[in-house]
């Protein structure tokens, strides 16, 4: 009976250790590295329509993930302007390149990638990019092609004989 005893103890002592070493590392794996909180620059971008793109969605630079959507806003002129955390300041960013919001295939996330300009000199910390595209909402782009395949159709193939 001591022995059953002593058996459970342990095998609750080793449970209860590797149930903190798992919270432990988990703990360790959801918060930020103190690096890359220092090194990360916000910017901004103002859009005409962001239809989707939401706080946290990626920011993408040359395909590759540099950072995220910090925060959203209404400007008083009533454009959506957007704030970009980019953690990777590695990549020098040209101040003349464009934000674009696009979509990760056809009914994908919404994320923003930056498209480079030419420029020498690299956006800093509140910078803001002054090239920006909406977002394109494939409604309105179905919407489009149809009144053009409708204006293109000779007029006498409406009526029937």
């Amino acid at each position: 009976m001591a022995d059953q005893i002593a058996r459970e103890a342990k095998v609750g002592a080793i449970a209860v250790a590797v149930f903190l070493g798992a919270v432990a590392v988990a703990a360790r794996s959801s918060a930020p590295d103190i690096e890359e909180t220092v090194d990360a620059i916000a910017v901004t971008a103002e859009f005409g329509r962001i239809d989707g793109l939401a706080v946290g969605s990626p920011v993408r630079f040359a395909g590759l993930d540099i950072g995220e959507v910090a925060k959203v806003w209404l400007t008083d002129q009533r454009r959506a302007r957007v704030s970009l955390i980019i953690r990777n300041t590695d990549i020098e960013i040209p101040t003349d390149s464009a934000a674009v919001i696009e979509t990760d295939g056809i009914f994908g996330e919404k994320y923003v990638e930056i498209h480079p300009g030419g420029e020498l000199d690299a956006i800093e910390d509140g910078d803001r990019l002054s090239y920006s595209q909406d977002s394109v909402v494939l409604e309105s782009l179905l919407n489009q092609i149809v009144a053009r395949a409708r204006s293109a159709r000779p007029q006498d193939a409406d009526t029937v004989q």
